[in-house]
Parts: structure tokens; sequence; C-alpha cells
């Protein structure tokens, strides 16, 4: 009789912990994503359940603590540097449904580096010029100037001249080379960089031949509480006591 007590007593607090764990679900998804980071109990029960789904599903690219690879061009997302939104949960979340280039209708593709360094830049309909080498090292060392490291100053004035003109680079990266979270194009006079080291070989290599990086969309293979939780787990990993922020 007791040991028939027990496993009673042990499914009842099954059930409990069933039943609270979808109670909690249904509240995190009706919750303004905005104000979950500030709700201690629902930022624990979502970050225990992403942190498994990152593991699954992201650390593969990103690793398993979320530093990228800047060889590859994939992002570190335990920095406070976005390069599509302002790193809220609702921008992350978009991210982690339509995926950035992945084909979804709804995905982030908008910014599309071209390959200058080839006769055709622009795989889509788009008239745009290739650079020769020389004009790209010109741009380089505009772009250093502009970071406020040691740049050739005749070279530099030609690079400002070809990216406000013929280059066209300002249409994306802005007159400022901030760049445009709002599309994904990356700021280029801060001290992150998404493909390599910022050297100039680095750069060149940019420029030369494009970057269109892509991450895929996980809406309708992760649930919609699951996206929300992996959302809440990798806002969490810019948020932690340890994690880096660069401005």
């Amino acid at each position: 009789m007791r040991s028939i007590a027990l496993s009673v007593l042990a499914l009842c607090m099954a059930a409990a912990v069933l039943l609270r764990g979808r109670y909690v679900e249904a509240h995190l998804l009706r919750a303004d994503p905005g104000s979950i980071p500030s709700d201690a109990t629902l930022m624990s029960f979502a970050t225990a359940r992403g942190r498994p789904l990152f593991d699954a599903h992201c650390a593969s690219c990103h690793g398993p603590a979320g530093h990228g690879d800047q060889a590859k061009g994939i992002a570190d997302l335990t920095d406070d540097d976005w390069l599509y939104g302002a790193g809220q949960v609702i921008d992350i979340e978009r991210v982690i449904d339509y995926g950035i280039r992945s084909h979804h209708p709804k995905a982030w593709n908008l910014a599309i580096m071209p390959a200058f360094g080839r006769p055709r830049p622009s795989a889509a309909d788009i008239k745009i010029a290739p650079l020769a080498p020389p004009q790209i090292r010109d741009l380089i060392e505009f772009i250093f100037h502009e970071q406020g490291r040691d740049a050739g100053g005749a070279a530099a004035a030609r690079g400002a001249s070809l990216y406000l003109g013929a280059g066209g680079c300002y249409d994306c990266h802005s007159n400022d080379l901030r760049g445009d979270s709002a599309i994904g194009v990356p700021n280029l006079i801060d001290e992150i960089t998404l493909y390599g080291d910022g050297s100039r070989e680095a750069l060149f290599m940019s420029i030369a031949n494009g970057r269109q990086g892509v991450c895929p969309a996980w809406v309708g293979q992760i649930s919609a509480a699951g996206i929300r939780e992996l959302a809440l787990y990798v806002y969490s990993l810019s948020h932690s006591a340890g994690s880096k922020h660069d401005h």
C-alpha cells in the first residue's frame, strides 16, 4: 500500500509540474516581450527551457557559449552590438522566426554586400560597377581614416570620393559609415567586425568578394513558445554579469 501511495504522490507531483509549466508557458506567450526580462520568474523559466533549444539549433554555428566565429561571419551573441534591430527580445525573436536571407518571405534580406572585385558585383538585377584592386585599397584607407587609425592621406581622400560617389557605399552604410540596423547594414567605424579582424586584408576580402551570410528560419520547426524561450535565452547572453558591452 505504501508503494502505491508513493506512486500516486509522484504522479500527482509530475502532473502539478506539467500543469504549472503549461500555465507559465501560456503567460510567457501573452506577455509583452519587452517586459519579460524584468520578470525574474518568467526569465528563469524561459532561459532554462531556451538553453537546450540553443544547444540543439544554434550552437553548431554560434558556438556553445554564443561567441560566434569571425572567420565565417557568425555573430557574437554575447556583446550588445546588434546588426539586425536593437537587440530587443522582439528583434531577436523575428530573426529566429524568419531568419536572414533564408528565402522565407519575411526574412531580413535587404542588405546584401556586393562583390566589388568581380565583373558583375551584384547577382540581383542591379547595375553596380566593379572596382579595381587599387580602388578597393583606397576605400580601405578611407575606412581606416574614419576609424581613427593610421591611413594614407591621399588614398583616404580618393577612397572618400569613391565611398560617397561611384562606389555607392553610402547608400547602405550611410554617409557617416554607421550603417543601418533597420536592414542589417554594419557600422564600419566601431571596433566590432563581423568578418575577420578588421585588418586591411580582411576588409579587402569583404569588399572584393561580398558578404551574404544566412541564418535559417525556424518558424514552423520550433513552437511559438520555444521561439520565445530561445529569444529570451539569446537576450540573456548579452545581459549577464559576464557579457561584453562595447557601447
